[in-house]
């Protein structure tokens, strides 16, 4: 029955009405995002509420029927590929904005709510959210919290595991767990949430949840500085985290490659700053007026370069500059143009071992792929790289090699991680059996066992 397609849809057709099952034919022409084989399932659902999941995952549980569940399709993993004898269970029509608290500083939504969406929920009442991604338009809350994803302020408000505090989950059996807490502490036995927050779809389906929220900011800037190498940038990150203590909002780094390819698709002759062998920082910080952020700013820049430590610099002055000084940091897709592909690595390294493994990537990489292209950039404030490389679609297809040659590059690394926020899905399962120790991937394997005994729930993906 799972291999046959209309009997896949007939299965679900008590549970969903017409408008929240999309067949296989018209899912082929629908976006994949950044998963080619997201619309490959024999069926797609589209529950509207969590007693709609739950009566999804109770149907496919009792025919072994695997669920991929699915957001905003933003992941760089694989975690919703899907395939014929699969249902991809959208969460896009569960998008209500169910409980803006400005007292508790709390908001309570729905999985299929976009990041973008909260945020101008909080907006209204003066707050913001923790999380901030680029894919902020897409990217839902259900999403961010199966990758546990960071973004640009992780250095200020942590990753999504530090500002989710409930959540409402739906297990393999149709079970609802609603542990849809909004109190900042709550010690109640067993933190259950957070088996759910990284998961990716894994071990249930996260069905709604509750965001911290933070006072929104009444004035950002801005700046762009040039540094002659890391250490200059590190220690400018220092002084940025004494300077400016708990205004600094974000510290993103460009490596001279990714700055240089950037700013010649987006801004070629306009640079804010013109390409050169420096590394590049957005440094952005909070103040009680423009004027103030503005000029907490320049005191960095002033102090750092006093220092040598940064070789030039410039601060926006508008909303437009701003833009223009976050899109060469976040546009990151124009990397695909040079070649027609890319392969995006997501690392995190010791801060006192970046520059070491950056040495040896490049020196392996020059040796053994001298016809594709590296760059590097990332959240220097929490010491997550995102090493992109260029190549041809065909090479693209057969990355094996390259994947072989910088996993070892990265496991002769001390203290360094293959996945810093994008997760394991299909594509870093092998890496995981690999490096983790047997008793905690023993434990893994039996908590899938005990929620998802069938194995239904996103198969395949995270664990072997």
């Amino acid at each position: 029955m799972c291999g046959n397609r209309p009997s896949m849809h007939k299965l679900f057709s008590d549970i969903c009405p017409d408008d929240c099952i999309v067949t296989s034919d018209r899912l082929r022409d629908l976006d994949p995002g950044y998963c080619d084989t997201s619309r490959k399932a024999g069926v797609m659902l589209r529950p509207d509420t969590t007693d709609m999941v739950a009566a999804i995952c109770a149907r496919a549980n009792q025919h072994g029927t695997p669920l991929v569940p699915q957001g905003g399709l933003t992941g760089l993993v694989d975690a919703t590929a899907t395939a014929p004898d699969q249902v991809a269970l959208s969460l896009e029509r569960m998008t209500r904005i169910l409980r803006v608290d400005p007292l508790q500083r709390v908001i309570v939504a729905e999985a299929g709510a976009t990041i973008a969406e909260l945020d101008r929920a909080a907006a209204e009442h003066g707050l913001t959210t923790g999380i901030d991604i680029p894919s902020r338009d897409t990217a839902t809350l259900g999403g961010v919290i199966a990758t546990n994803a960071g973004g640009v302020r992780v250095i200020r408000y942590g990753m999504t595991r530090d500002n989710v505090l409930g959540l409402t989950a739906v297990l393999a059996d149709g079970s609802v767990i609603e542990d849809m807490n909004t109190l900042p502490k709550d010690n109640t036995g067993y933190d259950l949430k957070q088996l759910f927050i990284g998961a990716e779809g894994t071990l249930g389906v996260v069905t709604a949840a509750v965001l911290r929220l933070f006072p929104r900011p009444a004035a950002k800037a801005s700046a762009l500085l040039a540094c002659p190498d890391l250490a200059s940038a590190q220690a400018v990150l220092g002084l940025a985290q004494i300077l400016a203590g708990g205004n600094l909002l974000s510290f993103e780094a460009m490596w001279p490659e990714f700055y240089h390819l950037m700013t010649g698709y987006q801004c070629k002759g306009r640079e804010p700053l013109p390409p050169s062998d420096a590394l590049h920082l957005i440094v952005e910080v909070t103040g009680q007026t423009q004027d103030a952020a503005e000029a907490l700013l320049l005191a960095i820049f002033e102090t750092a370069a006093e220092k040598d430590l940064v070789q030039d610099g410039v601060i926006a002055k508008s909303d437009a500059e701003r833009a223009v000084i976050w899109a060469i940091r976040e546009d990151s897709d124009l990397m695909m143009r040079p070649l027609g592909a890319m392969l995006s690595y997501d690392i995190s390294i010791e801060a006192a071992r970046i520059d070491d493994f950056i040495a040896c990537w490049t020196k392996a990489q020059a040796q053994h792929f001298p016809d594709v292209h590296s760059y590097v950039f990332g959240h220097l404030g929490d010491c997550n790289l995102h090493l992109c490389v260029g190549l041809t679609p065909d090479a693209k297809r057969n990355r094996g090699p390259i994947d072989d040659l910088l996993y070892a590059t990265l496991a002769d690394t001390p203290g360094a991680s293959f996945s810093a926020e994008h997760g394991i899905g299909l594509q870093k399962r092998a890496r995981l059996a690999a490096s983790k120790p047997a008793a905690t991937l023993t434990l893994m394997h039996q908590l899938k066992q005990t929620l998802d005994p069938k194995g239904i729930m996103n198969p395949g993906k995270v664990l072997i």
